[in-house]
């Protein structure tokens, strides 16, 4: 049985939702953000930067979230979740590591600018700065997605799961992922799938009050 170690509506929605895609049986470990149970030894033991997620299978210990997906498609290939055509399958790694390298990195801007200006004004200026980066990023995403259904193509894969987490993240913005159309098209059919609500289910979190009602 895996062990997932997580907190609600943190980058542990995109590994949990791929677990319950695949049917696996894990044990979900919550980890108390504000009692920073995260930062302590126990669980800095298994994951050094202190961050969540962490995947256990075994004796065998992965953080970082793109690579517990991956990891976790390449034991059940399956579940389907990565293409196994090899131009596709490239596609869909660039896109994995886009929305991890570049997106995620803007939001962590946004959403601690604390961790990397301790005055107020260098905060905001972050902020700012990150906000605009985000919306040139969503651009470039829904540009490189065009009309296809999901983000490599006819199939869903993690890489939907990885835009529709993001999609969640955005909501605080001024303007939100799925105000970009092919990015609220695939949001839109990712986040009703039954895995991805049994996963919201189970963190105790609803998908954004804003989501625009059609």
């Amino acid at each position: 049985m895996y062990k997932l170690y997580w907190a609600p509506g943190t980058a542990a929605m995109a590994p949990q939702a791929v677990l319950e895609e695949i049917g696996a049986a894990y044990e979900p470990v919550r980890l108390d953000i504000a009692a920073r149970q995260h930062e302590q030894p126990e669980y800095k033991a298994l994951n050094p930067n202190g961050r969540i997620p962490t995947l256990v299978d075994g004796d065998f210990v992965i953080f970082e979230t793109a690579a517990i997906c991956l990891y976790l498609c390449e034991k059940h290939p399956q579940a389907k979740l990565a293409p196994a055509d090899l131009q596709t399958r490239g596609r869909f790694y660039q896109w994995l590591t886009y929305m991890t390298n570049t997106v995620q990195v803007g939001f962590l801007d946004w959403f601690h600018p604390d961790w990397t200006f301790s005055d107020r004004d260098g905060q905001a200026a972050l902020k700012a700065q990150a906000e605009e980066t985000l919306y040139r990023n969503f651009q470039v995403l829904n540009d490189g997605v065009g009309d296809r259904p999901f983000v490599t193509g006819e199939q869903f894969t993690v890489c939907d799961i990885f835009l529709t987490m993001m999609a969640r993240w955005s909501r605080f913005l001024h303007r939100p992922m799925w105000q970009w159309p092919n990015l609220r098209r695939i949001a839109a059919a990712t986040h009703m799938r039954p895995a991805f609500q049994r996963m919201m289910h189970k963190q105790g979190i609803a998908w954004a009050e804003n989501w625009p009602r059609d």
